[in-house]
């Protein structure tokens, strides 16, 4: 859970009236995000930035790896990973803190290795995470991660910013789940009609390749 601070929670940290608070939100002196209901939330990392605080050391640092299956983990490619992670952090003369890896898709967001990292990030020491390719990370939604892992201080880095060339099978496994998930929901799981279109799209893919 993000560390947040409602207007009074804040004024009481900083030992400041709430109208001041909001005097400063108005005014964009303080980044802040608002709820659902509308009220709104200052991240710690603004008390950190007015208390003088020390904020992350960026050159300590977290590696995160991802394989798809247990095929691409039997055949080196996990350890390649974070073997070049290391490689890089050492390139740069950061300090590896923890390391993180996971063997599964990256559209299953209930991943071990991924919620360790999101659970230690609050305390962590470190306030840089390291990964190959973005969606090593995840396959969506990483900006919202990256904007997780900001309100604890830490930056993601992606060392390769290119499309990852030898993540084609796991894109299209990928797309798969994807078709197979929504064809399930539209027409239930054991459905025939859901059977025959990731069958179709399955065999498209063979095609094209």
């Amino acid at each position: 859970m993000t560390k947040v601070y409602s207007i009074g929670e804040f004024a009481d940290e900083l030992g400041v009236h709430r109208e001041t608070v909001k005097k400063w939100c108005r005014e964009d002196q303080l980044t802040y995000s608002r709820t659902p209901g509308g009220h709104r939330r200052i991240p710690h990392t603004e008390l950190q930035r007015l208390t003088g605080e020390p904020s992350r050391r960026t050159d300590k640092v977290a590696i995160y790896g991802r394989v798809s299956g247990h095929a691409q983990k039997q055949d080196g490619d996990l350890d390649r990973q974070l073997e070049s992670l290391t490689e890089y952090a050492h390139d740069h003369g950061w300090s590896i803190e923890n390391k993180y890896s996971d063997v599964g898709s990256g559209l299953n967001e209930n991943r071990r290795g991924l919620n360790e990292l999101l659970d230690d990030a609050e305390n962590a020491d470190y306030g840089r995470v390291l990964v190959t390719y973005q969606d090593r990370l995840t396959r969506f939604g990483f900006s919202y991660l990256e904007r997780l892992l900001e309100q604890y201080g830490v930056e993601i880095t992606v060392v390769n910013e290119e499309t990852d060339k030898t993540a084609h099978e796991e894109l299209v496994d990928d797309l798969l789940q994807l078709v197979a998930s929504f064809a399930g929901k539209l027409y239930g799981m054991r459905s025939s009609k859901r059977k025959r279109i990731v069958e179709t799209v399955e065999a498209e893919m063979e095609t094209d390749e």
